[in-house]
């Protein structure tokens, strides 16, 4: 295990802190035996792409059946879903995505397209929300499976199996959920995947799982290692989205972490949510805490008092050593929904190397900072 306790880390929702010890030997494995995978026929460069094609069974194994590009984020993988599909309709996502999301589409929209963002009283889209917005020319559906602000999770097999009715590709981000949701992405086109968060790779890895016939244009073009004799960049998934040296030593920490969090998910997700009921029962008990999560997921936004996020965060690490997000939490359009957007939110988010103490230490913090007050 490669836990550092110099501070309480609770920003897993950033990055998991925690990494298995087989995650860290096979990277240092990898690391030991360097070569650039299929960009050569020798034995080193055919090792790597061993390592390379392990990684994309092992997500296959995590997710569906599929193709599987790998990417150095789950940032570039939404990049590559939505500017490298051609999309002639409408586009349908919610108030609640991250800027992987809302920054590639709003760049379609300077070109034409049609952006039409939805939401509800609760955060959930329904299957019957989600059916009254579709119109005929419907080209797109993108909805993250969890919020990374407040820990909700979207019915995704549900919405899928309706989309998949009016054959509407539908585009999910998974870079909060997997490793800790049971969802069998029923009607899921595409899914975009961070290999650092809950899946306990290491960071600067991520994929994007395209179902088999799904048509996409690359965005970065260069070296793939097939087809050299065109200056043309292949469109072949994933050859010709993979242009340049692929990360092997991560994807290959990337494998070792989605196997170590599949035989184990059930414990480490007992564990997340256990922590987060500690957590939400003791913080909404505190005078001048309002709390912007209600489900044990591991993810807690609130805030305290008059005080911003930020100075919030700032106390809690300088004063107490506990490691939180604050700010916007690059998700814009749903600060602006929960009212929060000027001042933003505390995020607490949990993983496997957290315990009841970080919970218990968390909730005395917020308590002593929300009694003091605030000098202008």
């Amino acid at each position: 295990m490669f836990f550092d306790k110099e501070c309480i880390y609770l920003d897993a929702s950033a990055t998991s802190r925690y990494k298995p010890a087989c995650v860290v030997k096979r990277v240092e494995k990898e690391l030991k035996h360097s070569a650039n995978a299929g960009r050569g026929g020798h034995k080193a460069a055919l090792k790597a792409l061993e390592s390379i094609e392990e990684c994309r069974e092992s997500v296959t194994e995590l997710t569906f059946e599929c193709d599987v590009i790998l990417t150095k984020s789950c940032t570039e993988a939404l990049n590559i879903a939505i500017l490298g599909g051609d999309y002639r309709g409408e586009i349908l996502t919610t108030v609640y995505e991250h800027n992987s999301v809302l920054r590639p589409l709003e760049r379609l929209k300077k070109r034409g397209a049609r952006i039409r963002y939805l939401s509800s009283p609760d955060g959930i889209v329904t299957p019957d929300l989600l059916r009254s917005n579709i119109r005929s020319d419907t080209s797109l559906v993108c909805i993250q499976e969890m919020s990374n602000v407040t820990g909700k999770i979207q019915p995704i097999d549900e919405l899928g199996n309706l989309l998949e009715s009016y054959r509407i590709p539908f585009l999910v981000d998974g870079a909060q959920s997997l490793g800790h949701t049971e969802c069998g992405y029923n009607g899921v086109t595409m899914l975009a995947g961070a290999g650092h968060k809950g899946l306990h790779g290491p960071q600067g890895t991520g994929f994007l799982c395209v179902r088999k016939g799904v048509k996409l244009t690359p965005i970065i073009c260069g070296g793939t290692g097939t087809s050299s004799s065109m200056t043309e960049q292949p469109s072949e998934i994933p050859e010709g989205f993979e242009a340049g040296t692929q990360n092997a030593p991560g994807f290959a920490g990337l494998s070792e972490g989605i196997l170590w969090t599949l035989k184990n998910k059930r414990k480490i997700n007992r564990r997340i949510r256990a922590l987060s009921e500690k957590a939400l029962e003791g913080l909404g008990r505190i005078d001048g805490v309002v709390l912007y999560s209600d489900e044990p997921n591991g993810v807690i936004s609130f805030n305290v008092g008059s005080y911003s996020s930020s100075e919030v965060a700032d106390m809690l690490d300088i004063e107490y050593s506990i490691a939180v997000r604050s700010g916007i939490h690059c998700a814009p359009l749903i600060h602006r929904w929960m009212g929060t957007l000027s001042r933003g939110a505390v995020r607490a988010s949990f993983g496997y190397g957290n315990g009841i103490s970080d919970v218990d230490a968390l909730i005395y913090a917020v308590k002593e900072i929300s009694e003091k007050k605030k000098t202008i």
